[in-house]
């Protein structure tokens, strides 16, 4: 079931984004240093997405992307 939503969650953000092939890697992003992406870090680099397509690759529902919710969303 998790791989099943780390691929609609792929496919979703990629569809915001053509250029994810090329997106940043975590540590770029979060630029406060503090272990996870904001929204607000997101849109600085993939500004298309939206606000929907950030909580569809945020599992837990925290309103902050960890590592690994970010790396399965941008992954090619």
């Amino acid at each position: 079931m998790r791989k099943l939503l780390i691929s609609t969650a792929t496919v979703t953000l990629l569809a915001a984004a053509p250029a994810m092939a090329a997106a940043p890697d975590f540590n770029t992003v979060d630029k406060d240093g503090n272990g996870s992406v904001s929204f607000e870090e997101l849109i600085v680099v993939m500004p298309d997405t939206s606000k929907e397509q950030f909580a569809a690759v945020d599992f837990d529902k925290n309103g902050e992307l960890s590592m690994e919710e970010y790396n399965a969303a941008t992954k090619s």
